[in-house]
């Protein structure tokens, strides 16, 4: 275009012209436009090879043509949202539970190429995704840690996560100067401390007298301070507050959170448990239905009605007197009530009489 200005002034307006015009071409044919809606990056090539470097949203001369071959790969840089299907579990009890686990992450653009190398965002899902699965089942199943019962997993919402998390971000996160477990440690270092579970205190004493005996031997200073530090790195990751770089995946870990542990409601323990729930309400309403009904014939018998009459009063009222009858006090079946409950009513009446 320089040279189109040199001919335009000094030689020829037609050749001047001439070698304006192809500048003019030239430079449209090398602005490119890096998308800021959504956010994107290039991630610059050289003859098809990445070269580290990288261009921001914005303008930019760029000179896909022979012989420069000077490119970008477009990278979409804005918040992932990665929600898990509910990962099934079992315990060493054999109790199948469900974990959802959702994720936020961010392409890292100083280790753009490390994304791409996991192949970009559909690679790197895939990979966060078997990393939970398989470390979310080592921890239910082992002998060795997490939980040896439904119910403690249950319980274990902040232990699973803070394993994820270690699973995930690997060795960014700073190493606990310790032989004893974080898991074990988070509680021992909790205010107040937390008690064990059952299989932890087999193994870990009562009142962790065993994690007292090593931790006398190490820097306790030194390991309470990482504890905090890292509790601190678990709730803003749970909150969606992190800045955890993971390199070798080419992201940040902004979240990661586990909405709870439950009962897999399609297992054999899901419905035992739901028929226990069921018969204690039920033995809930009758005991509330034999106190009402004592209740009501105690209060007619004050009133000078003999115990028959109140019987039938109580029997009327309740529109059971035309296909139910009700038996001698001292006897009865109140099939209305329930097998049994008439029994019930004269133990809870000869009770009320005594006093």
């Amino acid at each position: 275009m320089g040279l189109g200005l040199v001919f335009f002034l000094f030689k020829s307006i037609i050749w001047g012209f001439l070698f304006l015009g192809l500048g003019l071409i030239g430079l449209a044919a090398t602005l490119r436009q890096i998308p800021a809606d959504p956010p994107n990056i290039g991630a610059v090539t050289f003859w098809g090879r990445r070269t580290g470097a990288i261009k921001k949203e914005g303008w930019c001369f760029l000179a896909p043509f022979f012989p420069f071959f000077y490119n970008v790969i477009l990278v979409n840089v804005e918040k992932k949202n990665q929600d898990l299907s509910a990962q099934k579990l079992r315990t060493p009890d054999l109790a199948v539970l469900q974990v959802p686990v959702s994720l936020t992450w961010t392409p890292d653009s100083s280790h753009i190429i490390e994304y791409l190398n996991s192949g970009g965002e559909k690679g790197v899902r895939n990979i966060l995704e078997d990393i939970v699965k398989e470390r979310l089942r080592g921890w239910a199943m082992s002998a060795q840690e997490g939980p040896q019962a439904f119910e403690e997993a249950i319980a274990s919402k902040e232990e699973a996560t803070e394993i994820l998390i270690k699973a995930v971000a690997g060795a960014e996160l700073q190493r606990i100067p310790s032989v004893v477990p974080t898991h074990i440690l988070f509680k021992y270092f909790s205010i107040p401390p937390e008690a064990p579970t059952g299989s932890q205190a087999a193994k870990w004493g009562g009142k962790w007298e065993l994690v007292e005996q090593i931790i006398s031997r190490e820097d306790r200073q030194q390991i309470e301070n990482a504890i905090k530090i890292r509790r601190r790195q678990i709730k803003e990751i749970s909150r969606g507050n992190g800045l955890q770089s993971i390199p070798q995946l080419g992201i940040v870990l902004n979240r990661l959170n586990i909405e709870a542990i439950d009962i897999d409601p399609s297992s054999d323990l899901s419905k035992a448990a739901e028929q226990d729930v069921k018969e204690r309400r039920e033995q809930v309403a009758e005991k509330r239905e034999l106190v009402n009904v004592c209740d009501l014939i105690e209060k007619l018998t004050k009133m000078g009605y003999t115990l028959q009459e109140a019987r039938d009063i109580v029997q009327i009222e309740r529109n059971k007197k035309t296909t139910r009858n009700i038996q001698d006090i001292q006897g009865i079946d109140l099939a209305g009530f329930g097998k049994g409950i008439g029994q019930g009513i004269a133990e809870i009446l000869k009770e009320r009489g005594n006093s």
